[in-house]
């Protein structure tokens, strides 16, 4: 029997509609409940059917010239262009519901028993995370997909580690330049992992004023805690990175289904899963932070 997006759910399959949807409901906010990149960048959607996505990254022309006198072309270039064609990964992850909670569904009206479906989407959603902000390593160390941290043109990398207090405000205004030098001016947001987010909550000394809140007033953005970045690692970025970085989304959030064969338990097999491609065009609107935990 073929795969069916939830939407066929129905058909020929023991389920109404309204348990379809409950289905892809509970997978949906399973995978919302860990969803923080998608907050970070601007989402495109694409063509369902599309495998691969290409794109080109740019540097800039050369810098324009002052002349009193009227100019020829000694001032003429172009910009260079890197074509990148990268194929649309699958993130999924398989769940079955048994066969019995779906009889006693039908029987008695009860919705699902989808505790399996929701921790499906919740681990789609984790590693969508992982997929934006750090990219995708068959191997590891080498990275197949660049996520936000991988694409960074700019490494704030002096060794700050932020279990010293007065380290924090150094390295954030050393990321700062970093981006300022780049004219990618604020507002920023920030990354972080649990463990540096957690010093950042220390009182700045003689204040009442923690780092966290000083660091929202200087980059003017959001703090985001995501654990895909290990602990030592950061991530400062543009606020707004429309034209300069975007998730480009095949099919979003999706469930497919099919009931199984007797040998395998007859239940509600199904499938939750995304398909989507980080994608930087400028990575001067990103900078690391990849040093600020103790060694």
């Amino acid at each position: 029997m073929s795969m069916k997006p939830f939407r066929y759910v129905g058909t020929d399959e023991p389920l109404s509609t309204e348990q379809g949807l409950f289905i892809r409901q509970q997978v949906v906010l399973g995978a919302r409940r860990s969803l923080v990149a998608r907050k970070l960048l601007p989402i495109r959607k694409i063509d369902a059917g599309a495998q691969t996505f290409g794109y080109d990254t740019q540097t800039e022309v050369s810098d324009a010239a002052i002349d009193q006198a009227w100019p020829g072309k000694l001032n003429e270039d172009i910009i260079n262009l890197a074509r990148s064609t990268v194929d649309i990964p699958n993130i999924h992850k398989e769940f079955t519901i048994n066969k019995l909670d779906l009889l006693s569904s039908q029987m008695t009206g009860t919705p699902l028993n989808t505790v399996n479906a929701e921790s499906a989407g919740y681990k789609v959603g984790l590693l969508e995370d992982t997929l934006i902000i750090k990219g995708w390593a068959r191997i590891a160390g080498t990275y197949e997909i660049n996520g936000l941290y991988q694409a960074a043109s700019n490494d704030e990398s002096s060794d700050l580690p932020w279990a010293t207090e007065a380290n924090i405000a150094t390295s954030i205004n050393a990321a700062i330049a970093l981006m300022l030098a780049d004219d990618k001016n604020p507002p920023y947001n920030l990354v972080l992992n649990a463990t540096e987010y957690a010093y950042a909550g220390d009182f700045i000394a003689n204040t009442a004023v923690t780092y966290r809140d000083w660091i929202r007033q200087t980059i003017l953005g959001e703090i985001y805690i995501c654990n895909s970045l290990s602990a030592g690692d950061g991530l400062l970025l543009k606020a707004d990175l429309s034209g300069m970085a975007e998730y480009v989304v095949a099919e979003d959030f999706s469930v497919e289904t099919e009931i199984e064969d007797k040998r395998h338990g007859s239940g509600l097999f199904g499938r939750a899963y995304v398909r989507g491609l980080p994608v930087v065009y400028d990575g001067t609107a990103l900078c690391k932070l990849s040093a600020i935990e103790s060694p």
